[in-house]
């Protein structure tokens, strides 16, 4: 019975690193993906979770904005050059480098940056259902995101929901709707209102 566990455990690891090469080469056949999406962030220490509600566009290479519609407007726009922070509620404006990136553009980057993720991550765990397969994932080396859980959708291999976990222990879940993938390239665009008040 041991050897039995250990055969199925191989086999479960085995499909998953297969499905998530499966995944990769989705990835890199697409330009981009747009969706709605709702956002639960969970604080280290916090039980209960700050949810944001907005809509994600994603190119490559590595353009991201987040356009978040509740419980306040914010716009988060990030490019391999910098990330802005932009409150309309307050005419604010955060610009930083991508090194300071936060947990959502970390995860959101992973599917539009050049790294493929079967390079970056393994696969822990795999649990399959009838239309989805739940990917469990720990970076091969040392990465901001310390464990990743993808819910992909079997058939399109579209994402429904991801799990990020970070060094510090904060924790962030996102389901998408209507998610589409982009097969031509698009232009994702941001720019400052005038009179904003700009920290760097």
């Amino acid at each position: 019975m041991k050897y039995l566990a250990i055969i199925l455990l191989l086999f479960n690891l085995s499909f998953g690193q297969d499905f998530l090469s499966e995944f990769q080469k989705k990835l890199n056949e697409i330009k981009g993906f747009e969706s709605e999406f709702t956002q639960k962030t969970y604080q280290a220490g916090f039980k209960n979770p700050d949810v944001f509600t907005g809509e994600v566009k994603a190119s490559k290479p590595l353009t991201i904005r987040l356009d978040y519609t509740k419980p306040y407007k914010q716009i988060i726009f990030m490019t391999k050059e910098k990330i802005i922070l932009y409150n309309p509620q307050e005419n604010q404006a955060v610009i930083t480098s991508p090194q300071n990136s936060l947990l959502i553009t970390d995860v959101i980057s992973i599917f539009v940056d050049n790294k493929p993720i079967n390079k970056v991550f393994s696969v822990k765990s795999q649990q399959e259902n009838k239309n989805s397969v739940v990917l469990e994932l720990i970076p091969k080396n040392s990465n901001d995101v310390k464990s990743l859980e993808l819910t992909i959708e079997k058939n399109t291999l579209k994402l429904q929901k991801i799990s990020a976990i970070d060094s510090d222990g904060n924790k962030i879940e996102l389901e998408f709707k209507d998610f589409k993938y982009l097969s031509t390239p698009i232009t994702i665009n941001f720019k400052l209102p005038k009179n904003v008040e700009v920290i760097k």
